[in-house]
């Protein structure tokens, strides 16, 4: 992918003519821009949040991240508070994947006393690497597989999508990927429906591929950084961490879901709700699926992923 520290920017060369390069570099070019350097030690965490919501505005528009409207997510290990977290509200690895978004942000405001080294992956590279090997999965990609609702499906809607979400898509010219494969598992287990062999072989090997060495960019948030990703060509996960002792320097990412008109034209069975990237907001409902429970019991969802630590509960 010949991906460099170079690529990073600063937030000194942040100008207005820098933002709009980044935009178009984050919409058309390599898929990620990283801003170095806000300067957080004159800062308390409700101006960091505001501003990388600033920053925020300046790509898209903020989408809801869940049921309960939250457009600010704070990315922190809550599972002493929640039995059921969210994956990325967790120590754990996580897999190569995108999110149900145009553009997903992060912003450092401290990183782990070890781990939690972010990786991106080109989504494009994987495709090219399934042409070269295995078309005929590649074939099963395309056509897509059911996907879990998490729980936060609105009034009327199913817990799974009715639809195929395809992995891979093509439209005007333009390859596109979305890759979430705990709830491709979810929701093919919720339906009584099991992966075939060859999806999970395929499955396997989109994961196999991500993961490679030469095809993954792997490096550390640091404090201040801020991380703006194109979700539709730039797969992202995440290495275990540890936290520090000291409780106010515990692991504390922000998160954003943007979106910006003509972004990208992909196909609406991409949507994991159909009115709208992101979550709709839904009163009075919330992530309710545990995950825990599907990688204890479905090797089809834990085979070819990063180790999540549910194998050892």
């Amino acid at each position: 992918m010949n991906w460099r520290a170079s690529d990073f920017i600063s937030r000194e060369d942040f100008t207005s003519d820098a933002r709009a390069d980044a935009y178009e570099e984050v919409r058309l070019g390599r898929g990620f821009v990283l801003l170095h350097g806000l300067p957080t030690s004159r800062m308390r965490l409700g101006q960091f949040v505001a501003e990388v919501s600033a920053i925020g505005r300046r790509f898209g528009s903020a989408l809801s991240q869940n049921a309960e409207g939250e457009l600010i997510g704070h990315v922190v290990d809550a599972t002493r508070e929640d039995a059921t977290p969210r994956l990325f509200r967790s120590n754990l690895e996580l897999r190569p994947h995108s999110d149900n978004t145009a553009m997903v942000l992060l912003a450092c405001w401290n990183a782990a006393e070890t781990g939690g080294d972010t990786i991106l992956t080109s989504a494009l590279t994987v495709h090219e690497e399934f042409r070269r090997k295995r078309p005929d999965l590649l074939e099963l990609l395309y056509r897509g597989f059911h996907c879990h609702r998490r729980g936060e499906e609105g009034p009327g809607e199913e817990l799974v999508t009715p639809y195929l979400v395809p992995v891979f898509a093509l439209l005007d010219g333009v390859l596109s990927c979305r890759y979430q494969r705990a709830l491709i598992a979810a929701g093919h287990q919720e339906l009584g429906l099991p992966l075939s062999p060859s999806e999970i072989e395929a499955l396997d090997l989109f994961d196999e591929i991500a993961m490679a060495p030469e095809n993954r960019l792997t490096f550390n948030l640091e404090r201040g950084d801020v991380l703006i990703i194109n979700n539709y060509t730039v797969l992202h996960a995440r290495t275990r961490f540890t936290e520090h002792p000291d409780p106010e320097r515990r692991r504390h990412l922000l998160r954003l879901w943007l979106d910006a008109d003509a972004f990208r034209n992909v196909p609406a069975e991409f949507r994991l709700f159909p009115s709208a990237n992101g979550v709709p907001p839904q009163p009075g409902r919330s992530c309710s699926y545990d995950f825990g429970k599907l990688f204890r019991e479905d090797p089809a969802a834990r085979r070819g992923k990063l180790r999540t630590g549910y194998e050892e509960s």
